[in-house]
C-alpha cells in the first residue's frame, strides 16, 4: 500500500488495475494498492531491459564476477541450488555439500547429546555471536521457527557493548552453553571482542581446558581461526563470494539448525531454492521479485518516497524490517554506479517497521495523516499457528483494513 497524506488523496479510491498480483514460491503480492496503470508496469519493464537486467542475472547465476569492487562472483545461490560452476579452481557444488554435511552432523550429534561439554554434560544452550550477516539472518529465522524448536535454546550476541554479552551470559550455565564465534574474516573487532571475553567467562567457570569442547568457529577465513586457536574440526567454512548478508544459507545457518533440527534448516533451503529458480526463470513481466523491485524505484525515484515502512502482521517475523534494513540499505546504500560515477537519481529508501498491530498504535498515525508520502509493505502469513481461537481472523482484518485506508483514505 502506499501511504499518503489525507491532504493528497481525493475522496474516491483510485482505480484498480487489472492483473496486479504476483504469486511464486509460496508468496502471493498484490499490488492493487500501488500507483500502478498497466502502462507505468510496461515502462517499468521496459527500464529494466534497457538497463540490463536479464544479462546481469544471468552472469551471477553463471558465476561472472559481478561483484567488481572486489573482482568476485556473487554467488548465495548456489548455497541453495546446484549451479555446477567452478571458482578458482574448485567446485562450488562439492565444496558445499561438503561443508553443510559437516554441518549436518555436528549439529545431529548435539542435538542428541554424542557431543558433550567438557563436563560430559549436554548442551542445552548456544550463544551465537556474530554482528551485520552473521547474526541478522539466522535471528530472524530462529525466531520465525522458535514454536517448533526443540533443541538447545539459541542466543544471539552482537554489540560491542558489553552489557549484551554480561546480560546473556548472566543468565546460562557455562558447563552447559556452547558458543558459536561467526565472521566471515575472523578479525571483526565486535565479534572477536565478545568472543574473547566469552572465553575468559567460560575458562574462570571451568578452566582452560573447557575452549576445545565449547567454541565453535564460522568463517570463510578458517586459517585465521586456527591461527586463534580452533581446532579444524570445529571449524565450519563459508567462502568470499558469499556476501554477509545473504550467509544465513551457509553455514551461518548452524543456529537455525541447532534450535529446530537439520531438516527445518534444509527447508529454510528448499524454499530460497525455489525462489531462485523462479527468479531465473520467470519472464519479467511475472517476476516477484522484479515485481518488488521495479515497485521501489517507482515509489523512491518518481513518487519520491523517500522512506519504506515494512509491516508483517506476523509475530514471528517481527525481526523481519531488521533485516532488510541491511539487505536493501547496504546492498543500495550507494551514491556512484559501477563505474564510480556519481549517480543522479535515488538510490534506496529508509527501511523501517515494526509488527502489525502494535504499530497502529505507534507509527501508523504518520503514515495515515502526516504531509509525508511512505511507501507500505504489508505482510501477513494466511495460516494460524497459534491455536487461540479469533486471534488469526482479527490479525488478518486489521492487516487488510490498514491496506485499504492507506490507499482510500476517509473524507473530512
Amino acid at each position: 500500500a502506499a501511504a499518503r497524506s489525507r491532504a493528497m488523496r481525493s475522496p474516491a479510491a483510485p482505480a484498480a488495475s487489472a492483473n496486479l498480483a504476483v504469486e511464486a514460491a509460496g508468496i502471493y503480492a498484490d499490488f492493487s494498492r500501488q500507483p500502478l496503470s498497466n502502462d507505468v508496469r510496461a515502462a517499468l519493464i521496459q527500464l529494466c531491459r534497457e538497463q540490463g537486467l536479464e544479462a546481469r542475472r544471468d552472469a551471477m547465476f553463471a558465476g561472472q564476477a559481478i561483484n567488481t569492487t572486489e573482482n568476485r562472483p556473487v554467488l548465495h545461490a548456489a548455497l541453495r541450488s546446484r549451479l555446477g560452476l567452478t571458482v578458482d579452481g574448485r567446485d562450488v557444488d562439492a565444496d558445499v555439500a561438503a561443508q553443510l554435511q559437516r554441518m549436518r552432523a555436528f549439529v545431529e550429534r548435539v542435538r542428541d547429546g554424542h557431543i558433550r561439554s567438557v563436563t560430559e554434560q549436554k548442551f542445552t544452550d548456544v550463544v551465537s555471536i556474530g554482528i551485520g550477516g552473521s547474526s541478522l539472518g539466522p535471528q530472524l529465522v530462529c525466531t520465525a521457527l522458535a514454536s517448533t524448536a526443540d533443541g538447545p535454546a539459541v542466543h544471539f550476541v552482537s554489540n560491542i557493548d558489553g552489557a549484551h554479552l554480561a546480560d546473556t551470559l548472566a543468565r546460562l550455565n557455562p558447563a552447559t552453553t556452547l558458543v558459536l564465534v561467526m565472521s566471515k574474516t575472523f578479525t571483526t573487532d565486535e565479534t572477536m571482542t565478545n568472543a574473547n571475553s566469552a572465553k575468559a567467562w567460560l575458562a574462570g567457570k571451568l578452566g582452560e581446558d573447557a575452549f576445545a569442547a565449547h567454541f565453535v568457529a564460522i568463517t570463510a577465513n578458517p586459517a585465521q581461526a586456527q591461527k586463534v586457536g580452533y581446532a579444524p574440526e570445529r571449524t565450519f567454512e563459508f567462502w568470499n563470494w558469499v556476501g554477509g548478508r545473504y550467509s544465513l544459507w551457509s553455514t551461518v545457518g548452524m543456529p537455525v539448525a541447532l534450535a529446530g533440527g537439520y531438516e527445518a534448516f534444509a527447508q529454510v533451503l528448499a524454499g530460497a531454492a525455489a525462489m531462485d529458480e523462479h527468479f531465473r526463470n520467470a519472464p519479467l513481466e511475472a517476476n516477484l521479485p522484479v515485481a518488488l523491485a521495479t515497485v521501489g524505484v517507482l515509489n523512491r525515484n518518481f513518487h519520491h518516497m523517500g522512506t519504506h515502512a515494512v509491516l508483517p502482521y506476523a509475530q514471528r517475523i517481527a525481526l523481519l524490517p531488521k533485516y532488510l534494513q541491511q539487505l536493501e540499505m547496504e546492498s543500495n546504500g550507494k551514491c556512484v554506479d559501477l563505474q564510480g560515477q556519481r549517480v543522479n537519481y535515488a538510490t534506496g529508501p529508509v527501511i523501517f517497521g515494526e509488527p502489525g498491530t502494535d504499530g497502529q498504535h505507534s507509527f501508523h498515525q504518520l503514515l495515515h495523516q502526516g504531509t509525508d508520502r511512505i511507501s507500505v509493505d504489508i505482510i501477513a502469513v494466511a495460516k494460524d499457528t497459534s491455536a487461540l481461537p479469533g486471534h488469526h481472523a482479527k490479525l488478518l482484518a486489521n492487516a487488510i483494513a490498514q491496506a485499504d485506508a492507506m490507499w482510500t483514505g476517509s473524507t473530512s
